[in-house]
């Protein structure tokens, strides 16, 4: 199956309506499964449910990793005899990463909020994929300090395969809210703790902790006569010791549901 095929079951109206921008677009990324039928305003219940159908199992595994994810976090096997006791538990974990650990509970920073999550679940209603975010990044427990050096996706390890999902997923959906509307797209990533960065070419810089150890380094440029708006997203170099690209991806895609 190619996106041809699920870009004929679209309405093909290129309304702009979508975090994608295009039809085309749209049918790549939900190939990809890096958007939902749902995500499309102008697709009818039969419209959804016959591209629904064109994936094998959608959403499935979703749920089964979520619960594999609890699973390794709050109910790990015990060592093995003679094993050292890696990262001192939740507690060691949560120094790490930037929570906080109370009993078996953590409390996590995520885009604006604080999440607490234990063995029962999560304290907020989030989306199935911002639950797997926060837990990967937990499962990961990476502590290696914060560098200050910014680069881009294409040039972290394994990033140049999944960088141009990323710029038409995140960077491309980014500079078109903000070229509709600069100072109420500000306003929203300020609102979500966003902070002025200086030292950089951009009309605005910003940068913002998506999770605590994961900072994104948003650079816009108004659009003029010739071009249109423009984003480019940074990472501390550090960051694929935190979380794999492939998450990255996806926690770019969280940033701009957020905003949007």
């Amino acid at each position: 199956m190619n996106p041809l095929d699920v870009y004929k079951k679209l309405p093909r109206k290129n309304c702009g309506k979508c975090l994608s921008g295009t039809c085309m677009s749209f049918a790549v990324q939900f190939l990809r499964r890096l958007v939902t039928s749902s995500e499309c305003p102008e697709l009818d219940e039969k419209g959804k449910q016959e591209i629904d159908a064109m994936l094998t199992d959608p959403g499935d595994w979703k749920e089964r990793r979520l619960q594999e994810l609890f699973e390794e976090i709050f109910n790990p096997p015990p060592l093995a005899k003679g094993a050292k006791g890696g990262k001192g538990g939740l507690s060691g974990i949560a120094e790490g990463i930037g929570a906080l650990a109370e009993g078996n509970s953590l409390t996590i920073r995520y885009l604006g909020k604080d999440i607490i999550v234990n063995p029962s679940g999560f304290s907020a209603e989030l989306n199935i994929m911002d639950k797997l975010l926060i837990l990967m990044y937990v499962k990961t427990a990476g502590s290696k300090p914060l560098s200050g050096k910014w680069v881009a996706f294409r040039e972290l390890k394994d990033g140049l395969i999944r960088s141009e999902s990323f710029h038409e997923a995140c960077e491309l959906s980014l500079a078109r809210m903000f070229g509709k509307d600069p100072d109420g797209f500000i306003q929203k990533l300020r609102g979500l703790g966003a902070q002025d960065a200086s030292g950089f070419s951009a009309k605005h810089s910003l940068v913002i902790y998506t999770l605590p150890r994961v900072p994104f380094l948003v650079l816009l440029w108004p659009g003029d006569e010739e071009f249109g708006p423009d984003c480019k997203v940074l990472f501390d170099s550090t960051v694929t010791d935190y979380i794999d690209v492939e998450a990255l991806l996806y926690l770019g895609m969280s940033l701009v549901r957020a905003v949007n």
